[in-house]
């Protein structure tokens, strides 16, 4: 499959709500594209986090980062409703899956428009967590990557203490930050200046996260909550294309 970016989120249209609410945190917080804030459900059970967008709007993938649903063996799904009564009117959108773990996902589904859309979170015994969720419309690029490309690079942040001597006495490792370097050839002007450049313009250039996802089919793991650090700057010269279009993301592994 070829790239994906998800930065479009349904619950920036209103203000999301949630079934129940654990003390000390807020459902703000899945839209605040920070990790290290979030939502926390007050118990285990059936949780509903619900969205009124004012007027039908679409969306088709879903994004979530800093979770426990892997842990609480939860089953995940998205369902929209044109009245926002959910008395048997809603419309599955994204069938319930189970994550195995509590690393990123990156869900797509059908594009589907409705007012009301909501993320249903289903665990047993343990409460949901989830510290950033974007449902909205994904950004899928034309074509594959220039090759050779590197999913990713890892680096590492340390502190490192040495005695008078130079032996090694301890070593503390801060994070570990990535860098992400497609590059893209040839791709239509249309698309440049219109879909991409809506990305840039209202997410990418201020430095805002968003989901990036090289391949879905054959590497569903390598899904990075990462910010361009680059420049927005396509060479033009074969008429109604762009000859190349190159991005820097860099953002921080998960733990």
């Amino acid at each position: 499959m070829n790239p994906v970016i998800l930065y479009d989120n349904r619950l920036n249209d209103g203000t999301p709500t949630a079934t129940d609410t654990a003390a000390d945190t807020d459902v703000l917080n899945l839209r605040d594209l920070r990790t290290y804030t979030w939502w926390q459900a007050a118990s285990s059970g059936t949780k509903y986090l619900t969205i009124d967008c004012g007027s039908a709007k679409r969306a088709d993938a879903l994004g979530i980062i800093g979770h426990n649903l892997g842990t609480a063996a939860a089953t995940v799904s998205v369902e929209s409703s044109a009245t926002g009564a959910w008395a048997g009117e809603e419309v599955e959108r994204l069938a319930g899956f189970a994550p195995s773990d509590d690393r990123a996902i990156l869900k797509l589904f059908t594009s589907a428009s409705a007012r009301y859309w909501r993320i249903k979170i289903v665990t047993a015994a343990v409460a949901p967590k989830l510290a950033v969720c974007l449902l909205g419309e994904r950004l899928t690029f034309p074509y594959p990557p220039e090759v050779p490309f590197v999913p990713f690079t890892e680096d590492v942040e340390e502190e490192s203490s040495r005695s008078k001597a130079g032996h090694l006495l301890g070593t503390v490792i801060r994070y570990k930050p990535i860098r992400i370097a497609p590059r893209f050839a040839v791709l239509t002007r249309d698309w440049v200046f219109g879909e991409f450049q809506t990305f840039w313009d209202d997410h990418a250039s201020e430095r805002k996260p968003f989901f990036w996802a090289w391949d879905l089919d054959n590497m569903p793991a390598l899904i990075f909550l990462v910010r361009h650090a680059g420049r927005f700057a396509p060479p033009l010269s074969r008429l109604a294309y762009v000859d190349s279009l190159a991005l820097d993301l860099e953002g921080v592994k998960e733990s």
